[in-house]
């Protein structure tokens, strides 16, 4: 077995995520970045989160709007402000339908910039097709997300993420069985695990799937099949909140000694290591989509100045504010880009001829393209949780899923990525 190959770290060994340490040393700037208010018709730009349910799921577009209103302060989109409205679907499909509905038809925007839902891909992303709305999301959740032909996102999504995580811990530690964990969603559970089912098969390690009710979770219940599944890793494909009352319960069964746990970028949060408590420091490894927190770079620094300036003290500073940060800055790169009007029509243009977008914010340069689905983003690196914080372990590499051969088919064909 081919194990990863682990490099230079990058960035500080271990990182403190408290707020102070986002000093605005970075200039604030975006968009024309000339201080200017911009005054003209504003350009109707939406998103659709999951805010109010199971967890909140709004972070990308927080990031998003704080992002925008940089752009508005530093001359808008060539003398024009983004008007960006952000819709709660509540994790409930038919709100979410009826939140595009009312954006795409009523509000009529000209495209949709860091959504982030569990549920709103699957409902919309016919709706977008038809009304000839192209998105570039945040955080993409369910498989929908990254098989829709107007949606491609910054996030690696799930799957590939829990993927990552396996092969992390399952080649760092020569593991010989795995345990996936994942909420019965439709189009996110048995994905998300049959992702790592199929990783284990093609490395000969033997991996049971735990798929529990996500109205109903009980942490206690869940670490007891983790426990008897026997497994030497775990991974727990889900959202954050949803892992802290099963890593309550594996801390009480002592399962952290025995077993080796791996988790998804939705666990690289500033709370995570308060939350979890000590017993797991050194006990989680962690899969990043995008780059560490505490990286020193022209990009990370502009994010964390964005965010202190125009975001809220209370908006998250994780991987999902980096993702929809990010979709915000590639909208608003592409749209100074358009000549004459920007409609409907020039914004999909505008979106989808995105190609070759570079930051140091991921291991790889982003793209929309062509094609029936989008999944720009699948590398990513690993850190262990450290008392306090992360220390990130590993350089770039890729999700070993055989389902992104599509995608690196079309990436080999060239003009996407350099």
């Amino acid at each position: 077995m081919r194990h990863l190959k682990i490099g230079k770290i990058s960035g500080a060994a271990a990182m403190a995520l408290g707020l102070t340490a986002f000093g605005a040393q970075a200039q604030d700037k975006c968009g024309l970045s000339n201080g200017k208010k911009a005054s003209g018709e504003p350009i109707q730009i939406g998103a659709i989160v999951g805010k109010t349910g199971p967890e909140d799921f709004s972070s990308s577009a927080r990031a998003a709007d704080a992002y925008f209103k940089c752009v508005n302060a530093n001359g808008g989109i060539n003398g024009r402000p983004v008007a960006y409205t952000i819709q709660d679907d509540t994790w409930n499909p038919e709100v979410a339908g009826q939140a595009a509905s009312k954006l795409v038809k009523d509000t009529k925007v000209v495209g949709m910039v860091g959504s982030s839902s569990f549920v709103e891909c699957g409902v919309n992303n016919k709706l977008y097709e038809t009304e000839g709305v192209a998105v570039i999301g945040g955080v993409g959740v369910p498989k929908a997300c990254f098989f829709g032909k107007n949606y491609a996102t910054f996030n690696a999504g799930p799957r590939q993420s829990t993927v990552g995580a396996a092969q992390h811990i399952a080649e760092t530690y020569k593991l010989k069985s795995l345990t996936c964990v994942a909420p019965g969603i439709p189009g996110f559970g048995e994905w998300i695990c049959g992702g790592t089912e199929a990783y284990g098969k093609k490395a000969g390690i033997p991996v049971k799937t735990v798929i529990f009710d996500p109205g109903q979770l009980d942490g206690n219940a869940i670490a007891l099949q983790i426990a008897a599944a026997k497994g030497e890793g775990v991974v727990l494909g889900m959202a954050r909140g949803m892992m802290l009352p099963i890593l309550t319960a594996a801390e009480q069964q002592d399962l952290g000694k025995s077993m080796k746990w791996g988790l998804p970028t939705s666990a690289y949060h500033a709370d995570m290591p308060k939350a979890v408590g000590k017993y797991w420091a050194g006990k989680l490894y962690i899969h990043m989509e995008l780059q560490p927190m505490d990286a020193d770079t022209p990009d990370m620094k502009n994010w964390k100045a964005v965010m202190d300036k125009y975001g809220d003290k209370k908006d998250p500073r994780d991987s999902f504010s980096q993702a929809g940060h990010l979709a915000a800055r590639a909208a608003t790169d592409a749209l100074l880009k358009v000549k004459g009007n920007i409609d409907r029509k020039a914004a999909y243009e505008a979106f989808t001829g995105i190609k070759n977008f570079r930051t140091d914010m991921l291991c790889a340069p982003w793209y929309f393209g062509a094609g029936e689905r989008h999944q720009p983003n699948h590398e990513g690196r690993a850190a262990d949780l450290v008392a306090g914080g992360f220390k990130t372990v590993t350089q770039c590499y890729r999700s070993k899923d055989d389902e992104l051969a599509d995608v690196l088919a079309l990436e080999a064909k060239g003009g996407l990525v350099n």
